[in-house]
This record gives C-alpha cells, structure tokens and sequence, in this order.
C-alpha cells in the first residue's frame, strides 16, 4: 500500500512571486467568537478572542485578512469604533486599513458603527491585502473604541440585552489567509 504526505499544496503554477502567477491559497488561519464584548474608552483595546497568529511560509506572500461582526452602542446617536491591527515581534502596526488621518482629534478605525437606538446591532465588516514582509509569526487583531469616553460600544450584542427574541447575541470572526505572491 502506498502513502503519501505533505506538509502543503504548491497551487499548479507554483509559488512564485516576480512572474506575476502567484495567488494560490497556501495556508488558513481563523478565530470566530460567540460571547460578547464591551468597553466605553476612547482608547482601542482587543476585543477579546479575535485574534489570529500566521507564520508565513515566504517573505513575498501576501495575507487575505478578512473580518465582521455586529455592534451596539450604550446611546441613541452614537459612534463604535473597529480596527485590525497586525502585530509581528511584538511591534504593533495600527495603520494598516485605516483611513487616513483627518483633523487632529478623528480616529483611524477600519469600520465604524453608529446607532440611532441604543438596542439596534449594526453590521460591520472589512476585508484587505495586507503584505508583513516576513517569515516570522505574524498576528491580526480586531480592536474596539468608544466613539465617545463613557459611552460603551458592545460587540456580540446590543446594549439593553433584553430577554427578547429579537435581541440576537452574534458571532464575531477573522480568518486570514495566505496568498502566494
């Protein structure tokens, strides 16, 4: 009886990079959660269990990071707040989807919710390419902010967490994958 094994897939044209035939999926890394979060600072912090860790197999490959969710926020009339930042050797790297900087006080967020009540989830979602340049273990991370200090934002749920069937808990995900380049 034969038997083979493989440690990876090489997609048919290779993994290659300057000749432009790159693009295979050679890795999937993802992180779903289905409790809740919540937080009302101005300052990003992680939203807890959304984190993903790659180590790229080539210092040319690219990373699909791709990411979504629901959020509430505390007042009618208010701003959440979400970025992915990547983290590699312990370097954070917090713009790299963000907007670009506006007027001195706006935040840099890659999505951003509002409510004009407070029990109602807002969808948010993003998708990117990033390129770490490295073959060291790379980390994504959804982070969360107020968009007003004490006014809470809550992702997974909304804000009464009523006992109604309408009031929905939802998952929270990120899945990176690795491109050939």
């Amino acid at each position: 009886m034969s038997e083979l094994k493989t440690n990876r897939i090489v997609p048919r044209d290779g993994l290659t990079s300057a000749t432009g035939t790159g693009g295979g999926i050679i890795q999937v890394k993802s992180a779903t959660i289905t409790n809740t979060f919540n937080m009302d600072s101005e300052t990003f912090a992680d939203v807890t269990g959304v984190t993903v860790t790659i180590t790229p197999t080539r210092s040319d490959a690219k990373m699909l990071v791709m990411y979504n969710g629901c959020g509430s926020l505390e007042n009618n009339n208010s701003f959440g707040l979400i970025r992915i930042v990547r983290v590699i050797g312990g370097t954070t790297n917090s713009t790299i989807y963000v907007g670009d900087q506006g007027e001195s006080s706006q935040a840099r967020a890659s999505s951003s919710i509002s409510a004009t009540q407070s029990y109602m989830l807002n969808a948010f979602s993003g998708t990117f390419m990033d390129s770490p340049a490295t073959t060291s273990a790379v980390t994504y991370k959804m982070q969360a902010a107020a968009g007003d200090s004490g006014v809470a934002v809550y992702i997974g749920r909304d804000h009464a967490n009523s006992n109604e069937f309408s009031r929905a808990r939802t998952p929270t995900s990120i899945t990176v994958m690795e491109i050939s380049g």
